[in-house]
This record gives structure tokens, sequence and C-alpha cells, in this order.
């Protein structure tokens, strides 16, 4: 089955690893048990790199939002009329939109 190359590394391994699990029901269905532990192997490395991958990702999502969070804290604080306005400004447009969809 040809599939087009993942953009990122991490659709690359989440690739590689669907690939070696295809590779292992080959190989459960033709070769002998050693092949079977030899595909497990592969497909458990991949594995691990994958989720390897994706934690790093939590952490940088988790720290920007952190940071979003602590420069939106600061802004409301230093601007606080400012910041009711713009809220204002944005449920007055949500309830427009809504209004209007119905």
């Amino acid at each position: 089955m040809q599939t087009r190359p993942a953009s990122n590394p991490i659709g690359r391994d989440v690739q590689n690893v669907v690939s070696e699990a295809q590779e292992l029901l080959k190989t459960v269905k033709d070769e002998g048990a050693t092949q079977i532990d030899a595909v497990r192997n592969k497909v458990q490395a991949h594995y691990d790199v994958a989720r390897e991958k994706f934690g790093e990702i939590q952490n940088t999502v988790t720290e920007g939002a952190k940071v979003a969070a602590t420069s939106t804290d600061a802004y409301v604080r230093s601007n606080p009329w400012r910041a009711v306005g713009i809220a204002a400004a944005a449920g007055a447009l949500i309830g427009f939109l809504a209004a209007r969809s119905r």
C-alpha cells in the first residue's frame, strides 16, 4: 500500500509505526517466530520514538500556554478597563452573530 510521505517528523514516525505493523502482519502470515520478534522490536522502537516526540510537543505547548496566560494576566492587570471594553465588544459580536444565525 503506497502512502505519501508525511511532512513532519512526528507524522513520519507514526507512518513508520503503521508500516512496521503492516510488515508484522505480513510476517505473521509468512514467517516464523524469529522474524515476528524482530519486526515486533522494530515496531516497539518506532512507537517509543513517536511517543517521546509527542511528549516533547506536549511540553512545548504547555509552556507556550503558560507564557500566554501570564502575559494576558499582566496585560489585564495593567489595563483593566481596556480589557473590559475588549471583552464587551467580543461578547457583543458573538451575540450579534448568534442572533443572526437563527
